[in-house]
């Protein structure tokens, strides 16, 4: 997903406190990358600060010039499209994030442009009469609602723009339109009724032999060939009237459903919870698309939060308290820039600020209300189980950064639907040191078990290097080639007179060239253009290659660097560490380019080849996080054996010195980046000097 659809503006800290994203130095990632710097590529903000950008700046003037609305034709019946749908979610997320980096850089004016026009993709869209529309309009609403939240923690905002923003919210009606829905699915089956009647009847395709042959089959193309003429002339009507009569219903219980004050009277009505859905006595492909229909609509009410409110009525419900949370909380601010602090209750904002008394639509009573230390308040409804919970907001679901969004919206059960306070900076570090030892624990059990994988996969190829090393070289059919020429004569180098020219085969062949780096760093070379190959594709190296599985992707080295050797040939550059020690077969792979490649793998001979280091660690330990530190893992070919590691950065002394020993031939050491001193380290790249010894042998090695 794109950094903008995934940046959490509601993060709970505790049970009534969010964190203020906009006010924080770093955004952590799981990774351990700022999403400020993410965010701003994302959102193109590598230019000068504040310069314009046009199609961001062309979207707020839109979305801020007038009534939203889409001319579609709806004459497609069920088959009508609604592109526009995700791009006005995705437009929200970004005018929503891009608010929250404008008040982060101190641009309150560009989060005021970004904030309103956000709200008014919500306020100003008169949604088409269908579900999905106005689902996609109540998820619209929770983002302009959290966007809101951070925008109102900045302060100092001018009454006229708090008035402007209140008098969008008080102009909307999340109920209007929704019988509408109805009555045009009603429509929509009718037409599709009607093109079902039109659609060809496949006959069966039996001849005379298959049917002397297979009787059966004969059977079975008769009766679906009568069976769908018989839905033509008589099943399609009777699903056209019980269709009719169906959506009728649904939308005299929609029309009902929408007349009741509160959320607690409407969801005892029929069809508000429960939906009931068409089902015909016929199979047929009007039933097979308005399951699809049904499932379409069921994964997207799933996205935007599982089992929290039930059908498009419930969905409504909460857009309308999320409404009112936002109008009371303007209100609230509103008050406290005249009279410097907030009200005592929510009454005393009437009728100066508000017209009455903010109401939670889904009980019926007051909003609560509470006012917390230094000056804040909790603001909040009782959810859609109508059940008082204090305040309570949702927990985060998903374990990870905190500012990386979850899938969902709304209040779980047993939960609120919170205006929470701002957390204080004291919170906000507790829960950032919970949630970093949550992440370090899931990322401890995930590399745990790469780093199994990837030594049992080793063992598991290298036990079939003797049979690859004394299996018999494939052959080409025939040499591929490129625009014409043969791949050989274009992926050679420049030969000297007189010369001979090499095959594709002596191009791909692996010799191995001595640098003084070795055991852990090998370096072959190829007599293969640099240049040319760049253009073309590239070269891979495997490693104990295996028949029944993708080489490409099985058996690609670890850590392997094609670089441009000084006479423009190839220099194969290989970290031997990744690798179980002992012998191995390589192969040299050419992957082409896509407007190139052939279907056929493209392999050099196999070579035999020994590591001879004394441990195979793991992929993850040559990355770490600076938030969680790094964790050495590797595997040795004895279970006994003792290590020492030293750390430094890249130029300069020693930083940590950790020693240990392992009995069950597995060496795990965790560095929290501390040196020998307790001072954290922060340097971008370290380097290791790893000792190991193998008592029970008497082998050792410096890594």
């Amino acid at each position: 997903p794109r950094p903008t659809e995934n940046l959490n503006l509601m993060t709970p800290v505790g049970s009534n406190a969010a964190i203020v994203v906009w006010k924080q130095d770093k955004l952590q990632s799981d990774s351990g990358e700022d999403l400020w710097g993410t965010l701003r590529e994302s959102l193109g903000e590598r230019r000068a600060l504040y310069e314009p950008r046009p199609d961001l700046d062309a979207a707020c003037e839109a979305a801020l010039s007038g009534p939203i609305r889409f001319n579609l034709v709806a004459s497609q019946g069920s088959g009508l499209l609604l592109p526009h749908l995700a791009a006005l979610k995705r437009l929200a997320q970004t005018l929503g994030a891009r608010a929250v980096l404008d008040l982060h850089d101190g641009n309150k004016d560009g989060a005021w442009t970004n904030l309103l026009a956000t709200s008014r993709l919500v306020t100003a869209w008169n949604p088409e009469p269908v579900e999905i529309s106005h689902l996609v309009r109540f998820a619209c609403a929770t983002i302009a609602f959290n966007a809101s939240w951070q925008f109102l923690q900045a302060g100092g905002w001018a009454d006229s723009r708090l008035v402007e923003l209140q008098r969008e919210w008080e102009s909307v009606d999340f109920f209007k339109g929704l019988p509408e829905t109805a009555a045009f699915a009603r429509a929509s089956a009718v037409a599709t009724c009607q093109l079902e009647r039109q659609q060809p009847i496949n006959r069966a395709a039996v001849t005379l032999n298959d049917a002397i042959h297979s009787p059966q089959s004969l059977w079975y193309g008769l009766t679906d060939y009568w069976r769908q003429l018989r839905y033509r002339r008589y099943g399609s009507y009777e699903d056209e009237k019980a269709l009719l009569l169906h959506y009728r219903d649904r939308e005299l219980e929609l029309g009902r459903a929408i007349q009741s004050p509160a959320w607690s009277e409407m969801r005892r009505l029929p069809g508000v919870t429960n939906a009931v859905y068409f089902q015909s006595k016929y199979p047929s492909r009007l039933q097979t698309i308005l399951n699809l229909k049904q499932l379409n609509l069921a994964w997207v009410m799933y996205l935007e939060g599982p089992g929290q409110r039930p059908g498009l009525i419930g969905r409504a419900a909460d857009a309308e308290t999320r409404r009112r949370i936002i109008i009371a909380a303007i209100a609230l601010e509103r008050y406290r820039n005249r009279h410097g602090s907030y009200p005592q209750t929510l009454q005393q904002l009437a009728p100066v600020l508000v017209k009455n008394p903010p109401i939670d639509f889904m009980d019926g009573q007051p909003l609560r209300y509470r006012l917390m230390d230094e000056g804040r308040f909790v603001l909040y409804s009782v959810g859609s189980d109508c059940v008082d919970n204090g305040g309570e907001m949702p927990q985060r679901r998903q374990r990870g950064s905190p500012y990386e969004g979850e899938r969902g919206f709304g209040a779980a059960r047993g939960t609120d639907l919170v205006w929470p306070r701002p957390a204080p900076a004291v919170e906000v570090e507790m829960f950032h040191r919970e949630e970093l030892k949550v992440q370090a624990e899931t990322a401890n059990r995930l590399k745990d078990f790469q780093a199994e994988a990837q030594w049992r996969d080793s063992a598991r190829r290298q036990a079939g290097v003797e049979k690859l090393l004394a299996a018999k070289p494939k052959v080409l059919a025939a040499e591929p080639t490129f625009h014409g020429r043969q791949l050989s004569e274009v992926l050679r180098n420049d030969n000297p007179a007189g010369a001979s020219k090499l095959t594709l085969d002596e191009l791909l062949t692996l010799k191995q060239v001595a640098t003084g780096e070795e055991p852990e760093t090998v370096t072959f070379e190829a007599p293969i253009n640099y240049n040319v190959l760049t253009n073309l594709g590239s070269l891979q190296l495997y490693v104990d290659p295996v028949e029944d599985e993708d080489s490409d992707e099985g058996c690609a080295a670890g850590q392997f660097e094609c670089q441009r050797a000084t006479n423009g040939t190839c220099r194969l550059v290989w970290n031997t560490i990744y690798e179980s020690p002992g012998k191995h077969a390589l192969q040299l792979g050419l992957e082409l380019n896509e407007a190139a490649r052939d279907d056929e793998l493209i392999a050099g001979p196999v070579t035999p080849f020994v590591v001879s280091n004394l441990c195979q660690v793991s992929l993850s330990s040559g990355y770490f996080n600076p938030e969680l530190g790094a964790t050495l893992r590797a595997k040795l070919p004895e279970p006994n054996g003792t290590y020492t590691v030293e750390i430094t950065p890249p130029a300069g002394e020693r930083l940590k010195t950790i020693t240990g020993s392992t009995s069950n031939g597995v060496i795990k050491v965790h560095w929290d980046l501390t040196d020998d001193h307790g001072r954290k380290c922060t340097n971008n790249a370290f380097d290791t000097l790893f000792r190991i010894m193998l008592p029970d042998s008497g082998r050792s090695q410096a890594l």
